[in-house]
């Protein structure tokens, strides 16, 4: 899903398919506070912990622009600090150390473009216009609606962080996928597209 400066979500292989590295960087951790000083310190530890949860987690995500009506399955970090990405590839992944959609703050849900064994859950994201609607069920069976803004497509090693992944302000939402011609030999992309989108009122 993203490259490797700091989210790596690299794509495993599933049902034999070889599939894409889908990188992020790495997502902020308070840990990384104690190598600044002071004020920059307690700015990135209140930053990077999440709030007690008021929403249900998401477990379905529907963007009919697109045609993708999803499962949405929990991601957290592996040891080495890079996001878990879905096993299976036609499913989305939240990353539950940020937060629920529609809490303050960006939701952040990944997912696979395409594999040797086909197109990815993500596929078409690139397609998706500015106001399109995306829909994110959540536990208690309640939809919250956010409304893509916009997109960027980025090389991996230049991954917008702190743009992505955000704790504070309104309730946001960032989908994340992979871009540009996969390298059959790595099974990686070059780069990364992410869309910033809103909640709808």
């Amino acid at each position: 899903m993203i490259a490797t400066t700091s989210v790596a979500l690299i794509v495993g292989a599933a049902a034999g398919a070889r599939l894409s590295e889908f990188r992020a960087e790495r997502a902020p951790t308070a840990a990384k506070a104690s190598t600044l000083g002071g004020t920059a310190r307690r700015s990135l530890v209140a930053a990077t912990t999440p709030a007690r949860s008021q929403m249900p987690i998401p477990v379905r995500i529907s963007i009919p622009a697109i045609g993708v009506n999803a499962r949405i399955v929990r991601l957290g970090l592996n040891p080495d600090h890079t996001i878990q990405v879905p096993k299976n590839f036609a499913n989305a992944g939240w990353f539950q150390p940020g937060p629920e959609p529609g809490e303050r703050g960006a939701a952040v849900i990944v997912g696979h473009l395409d594999s040797r064994a086909g197109p990815g859950v993500f596929y078409r994201l690139h397609q998706l216009p500015v106001g399109a609607v995306i829909k994110v069920t959540v536990l208690d069976g309640r939809t919250v609606r956010f409304v893509a803004r916009s997109m960027i497509r980025v090389p991996k090693s230049r991954f917008p962080t702190k743009r992505v992944y955000v704790h504070t302000g309104p309730p946001a939402l960032r989908l994340v996928t992979c871009a540009g011609k996969l390298n059959w030999a790595t099974g990686h992309h070059r780069d990364n597209y992410v869309v910033f989108a809103t909640l709808a009122r």
